[in-house]
């Protein structure tokens, strides 16, 4: 059986091999081609290659002897084709986007051949390069043009100048909040015409109704409609006391310019004669008692209501309040403050010593940082004009420092701040100055003489 199975199989297949040659012999006369398979019929193929002598039969469309068609589902698409169309979406006979290339147009309503200028926008057939598009002043830039300004027409297609639109429903076209369906405009009167009103004074109106015939701005926020450079746009001078840009922050007033003398002499009245107050302001007045306290006496004028007359009293004032102020050691003695609502500070070396070389609590104008009572700047220059180190503030009223012996500050500290630069805080003014010691005794040692240089414009 096996040698019988062999013999057929080798038998067919040596006839199809005499098949092969009798139909590619040389000697039939059949010449191949490459054919290709074209079933839009335009002449041109696009399938994979087929050789043959003749060309095969197709259930759809041809087998050609041309290829390179890119769409063989449409007779118009073809290497042959070179008619140029432009796709029109919105009919108008200006196309938009790639050319493309057909027999001829495949749909008169989708395609146009119009190649000198193209369709800006190929949805709105309102807007192509053969159309004019008269345009408005925009002036206040919210998209609605002057009705009534001067305006331009151009090609729809040409670039639109800037500060023009097309929309010409502008009520208002200095006003960008003023057009047909915008909501109500607020007024607020602005006096001193720097662009911001008071919030205080204002009325609110329709977007298309007149405008308010007084002096207005479209925003408030003026803390000062009197003034045209405090506003919330201006410039912020943090130490001149004026709130600039009406942001509501505390002011600090550091006082500059000309130096100003204050000058009290010895046993002179200091209790009834102005001309023995520096009346610094209306809540501070600095002068000195025949006993040698300085203190400030529109506290007692204002707060207290009588002047004081007797030691103890200028005593509880020159430690830093009036009733029950905390005590501190320094040394063996009671600490004192001095005039009531007034710190002080060092603010630069008094002296050449190595604990003046050390010391870095000096102060700066307009910042609270090493303010402190007069009895503490005095015991700090005390001790660092001779060279003993200070180590801290007590309770702000007091110092510690490495001086060992016994020492009464109260009385022997003062003249250390004379030649001292000194800063000077109001505290409840929050005004800040520079101040100089000229004259200064100690506490009931030559009938209370003091003499200074403060900076300060006004006196």
């Amino acid at each position: 059986m096996r040698r019988n199975n062999f013999f057929g199989l080798f038998a067919i297949i040596s006839g199809l091999g005499i098949l092969t040659l009798v139909a590619c012999s040389k000697d039939d006369g059949c010449e191949t081609k490459t054919y290709y398979l074209d079933k839009d019929m335009d002449n041109y193929g696009i399938s994979r290659p087929t050789m043959a002598c003749k060309p095969p039969t197709a259930s759809v469309g041809q087998y050609v002897t041309q290829s390179g068609d890119t769409d063989d589902n449409d007779p118009n698409i073809n290497p042959g084709c070179d008619l140029v169309f432009y796709l029109d979406e919105d009919g108008d006979g200006f196309g938009a986007g790639e050319p493309l290339t057909f027999c001829e147009n495949p749909d008169d309503t989708m395609y146009t051949d119009v190649d000198t200028a193209f369709d800006c926008d190929d949805g709105n057939p309102n807007i192509n390069p053969d159309i004019f598009i008269t345009y408005y002043p925009d002036t206040d830039g919210d998209g609605h043009g002057d009705p009534n300004g001067e305006t331009i027409s151009l090609p729809g297609c040409d670039t639109i100048p800037e500060g023009f639109v097309a929309d010409n429903t502008d009520c208002n076209d200095n006003n960008p909040l003023a057009y047909p369906g915008a909501e109500n405009i607020t007024y607020y009167v602005d006096e001193d015409d720097d662009g911001y009103g008071d919030d205080s004074n204002f009325d609110t109106r329709g977007a298309c109704e007149p405008v308010a015939e007084y002096n207005y701005a479209l925003q408030g926020g003026d803390c000062n409609d009197k003034d045209p450079s405090i506003n919330p746009d201006a410039e912020e001078n943090p130490n001149d006391g004026i709130d600039s840009n009406c942001d509501g922050a505390a002011e600090t007033i550091i006082w500059s310019g000309p130096t100003v003398q204050f000058n009290k002499a010895a046993n002179t009245n200091w209790v009834d004669n102005p001309f023995n107050h520096d009346q610094l302001t209306e809540n501070v007045a600095l002068t000195r008692s025949t006993a040698g306290y300085i203190t400030n006496i529109a506290w007692w004028a204002n707060v207290v209501g009588a002047i004081p007359t007797e030691t103890e009293d200028l005593l509880w004032e020159f430690r830093g309040r009036k009733e029950d102020p905390p005590v501190a050691d320094v040394g063996d003695t009671e600490p004192f403050g001095g005039p009531y609502g007034v710190r002080w500070a060092i603010l630069e070396q008094g002296a050449d010593t190595p604990a003046w070389d050390n010391f870095n609590m000096y102060g700066t104008l307009g910042e609270e940082t090493n303010f402190y009572s007069l009895n503490n700047i005095a015991s700090i220059c005390f001790l660092l004009d001779a060279d003993e180190e200070v180590v801290s503030i007590i309770d702000d009223f007091g110092v510690e420092g490495s001086f060992e012996e016994t020492t009464d500050f109260a009385t022997h500290s003062l003249s250390s701040l004379v030649g001292k630069t000194l800063g000077v805080w109001l505290v409840e003014e929050n005004i800040y100055f520079t101040l100089t010691f000229e004259t200064l005794s100690n506490i009931n040692i030559g009938g209370g003489p003091m003499s200074y240089t403060r900076s300060t414009p006004n006196n």
